[in-house]
């Protein structure tokens, strides 16, 4: 097998879809240890509680790709209970409104303010005990926005979906960056990359730069 081969067989990945939104929260756990990570906990926070606990893992770190309310509102509720060091990138504290996002009647309880432990900037890389995940920053859906790359394996946030692309009209949004991101940054990646999008179904880097309407390869 190639290297990259070898680290997706080294990695189990599961997907926590919240009702409301149809976010996906991942959580990401290693075959051979009781190391995981967690991406983007949101309004599913509960079940994705329920798995740590039934698998006895231990979060390594919480990983956000951006500050929209359906990407961290488990975010504080999740270090908590288990004390993992949060990265995020520092452009997309501006757009978190912390009051207003606490009265929204969806809100989870325990719901509150964080900190980002460790924050994130392009091409930066992650250690996951002898493993590393590596940064893309990718403004466009909103300034902060980052993919997470495990070897083959990308987890893009509202940046790339299935034949689709992250809306630009909320604050921090930007069509031409979106559109730089994609085509310079993601379709950079090996086209086997599979893409495991904020929303929707996985795809892969090679679907997209052949049939995404919005953003084609060029």
């Amino acid at each position: 097998m190639t290297p990259a081969e070898v680290l997706r067989a080294t990695l189990e990945v599961s997907i926590f879809v919240d009702e409301l939104f149809g976010e996906n929260c991942f959580l990401i756990r290693r075959r051979d240890t009781s190391a995981a990570l967690v991406i983007d906990p949101g309004l599913q926070l509960e079940r994705v509680r329920q798995q740590l606990r039934a698998d006895n893992l231990q979060v390594d770190r919480i990983l956000i790709t951006h500050g929209h309310i359906d990407h961290i509102a488990g975010v504080s509720g999740l270090q908590v209970e288990t004390g993992a060091p949060i990265a995020m990138h520092p452009e997309d504290l501006a757009i978190i409104d912390w009051d207003q996002l606490g009265q929204l009647r969806f809100t989870p309880d325990g719901f509150a303010p964080f900190s980002i432990d460790t924050p994130l900037a392009h091409d930066v890389t992650l250690p996951f005990q002898d493993l590393s995940l590596r940064v893309l920053h990718t403004p466009g859906h909103t300034e902060g926005s980052v993919c997470f790359v495990f070897g083959l394996d990308c987890f893009a946030g509202d940046t790339l979906f299935q034949r689709g692309i992250g809306r630009t009209d909320l604050p921090g949004g930007d069509m031409r960056k979106i559109v730089f991101s994609i085509r310079r940054v993601l379709y950079a990646l090996p086209p086997k990359t599979l893409v495991y999008p904020g929303h929707g179904p996985r795809t892969s880097i090679e679907e997209e730069r052949l049939l995404n309407p919005f953003v084609p390869a060029g």
